[in-house]
C-alpha cells in the first residue's frame, strides 16, 4: 500500500472511541503501516503488545506513561477504532484526539 492510500481520511470522536477512517481499502497485510500512520502522529506513547488473529489485529500501548489504550482493526467490516482500557484512559480520548489531529498537520 503506497503512502497516499494508508492516509487517514478521518476521525470521529464517539462515547468511548475514536473511530479511523482510511482513504482507500486495505488489507492485513496493512496494519503494520496503518497502525504506523496513526501512532506516530502522537507523542510519548510505547507499544506493549501486537495480538494478531485471522482478521482482527490489537495493538496495545500506552500514552504518556500512565493512559492505556488499544489500538483495534477488523479486517472484514474495515473498522479500525481506537479505545482506552479503563475510565481515565477514556477520559483522555478527547486530548489523544486533539494531539493526534495537531502532529498529523505538522
Amino acid at each position: 500500500m503506497e503512502k497516499a492510500q494508508q492516509a487517514i481520511a478521518s476521525m470521529q470522536l464517539e462515547n468511548s472511541h475514536i473511530a479511523f477512517y482510511f482513504a482507500c481499502f486495505w488489507y492485513q497485510e496493512d496494519i503494520e503501516q496503518l497502525t504506523e500512520s496513526i501512532l506516530t502522529n502522537l507523542s510519548k506513547i510505547q507499544v506493549l503488545e501486537t495480538i494478531q488473529g485471522a482478521d482482527r489485529e490489537n495493538v496495545r500501548f500506552h500514552w504518556h506513561e500512565k493512559f492505556y489504550f488499544v489500538l483495534n482493526f477488523d479486517c472484514y467490516s474495515q473498522s479500525c477504532w481506537l479505545e482506552g482500557e479503563d475510565e481515565k484512559s477514556i477520559e483522555q480520548l478527547k486530548h489523544l484526539m486533539t494531539e493526534c489531529k495537531t502532529l498529523k498537520k505538522s
